[in-house]
């Protein structure tokens, strides 16, 4: 760890003259395009890098035994739709000859670092290098821990729900199998534990009788990707740190669904409908 310099928190305040500069870290996805798009509109913002995740399920898995694993542990259907947002997706931009996430980034100029730990000498030298000073998270499976956290660089996430309810794993699922009638997507602060830490902002929305998980999540991760912006532009530049709110209690985490719960989902919901996939290619960049 000799070789990191830490950045002094000082460095985040900027004259509203100049560009953010973020790190962006996710899980290659549909839902990532979404938010990548939003960063990329920014007038204020600059992505100057971003840290894609090659961990599936647990870092030691490679892809063929974690897609057993996850079939065992959440069913078919739910593996299915996960494959669908994930790797059938990039495959349809290829058919569709739309830019995957990593083409559209070599296009910018735009360094991407993968990796199973963003944690590791690797990923900590790649955000020394890019010098941020936001690192923005959404639909990223890795846990940013405390070297990372202490170099005096505003980590924040977008997590598609209203914090403390629903943490951990796709809570926009839970949220359609529990029959709530509200969800929503927060930006928040990370600290040394999943989807915990100080709310900068919140947003709701209504779940509609006609919502797929598909479009709900898609609705949760634009929401929560033009808040993160304002956040970036407007609320982090600020020292006091007073728009900041402690989570009230520590809420409800729900870990993979299991098939059972798949199951008693797709009674009620669906996963997600082809023409919503298609439409969504069709339209991208």
């Amino acid at each position: 760890m000799s070789g990191i310099k830490v950045k002094q928190p000082e460095s985040l305040i900027l004259s509203d003259s100049q560009r953010q500069q973020v790190v962006f870290c996710t899980y290659p996805s549909l839902y990532s395009d979404i938010v990548l798009d939003e960063l990329l509109r920014a007038d204020q913002v600059e992505v100057v890098g971003v840290v894609t995740s090659t961990r599936v399920l647990r870092k030691n898995y490679n892809h063929l035994l974690a897609s057993v694993r996850q079939v065992q542990q959440s069913g078919l259907r739910y593996a299915t739709y996960l494959f669908v947002v994930t790797s059938l997706y990039s495959i349809l931009q290829y058919v569709f000859q739309k830019p995957t996430l990593q083409q559209r980034l070599h296009k910018l100029g735009i360094p991407m670092l993968k990796t199973q730990d963003i944690n590791d000498e690797d990923g900590l030298h790649f955000l020394q290098n890019q010098q941020p000073d936001i690192l923005l998270s959404a639909h990223f499976n890795q846990l940013i821990k405390a070297p990372i956290l202490e170099m005096g660089v505003e980590c924040l996430n977008i997590h598609p729900s209203l914090l403390p309810a629903y943490k951990g794993v796709d809570p926009a699922f839970y949220a359609m199998l529990r029959r709530e009638q509200v969800t929503g997507a927060t930006v928040h602060v990370q600290d040394q534990d999943f989807d915990s830490g100080e709310i900068l902002q919140q947003q709701s929305v209504q779940i509609r009788w006609h919502d797929s998980l598909l479009s709900l999540n898609m609705k949760l991760f634009k929401l929560g990707a033009i808040s993160a912006v304002k956040q970036i532009t407007d609320v982090v530049k600020e020292s006091a740190g007073d728009s900041k709110i402690v989570q009230p209690g520590s809420g409800n985490y729900d870990s993979w669904p299991n098939p059972y719960d798949a199951k008693q989902f797709r009674q009620v919901r669906k996963f997600f409908r082809w023409k919503e996939l298609i439409r969504f290619i069709r339209r991208s960049a």
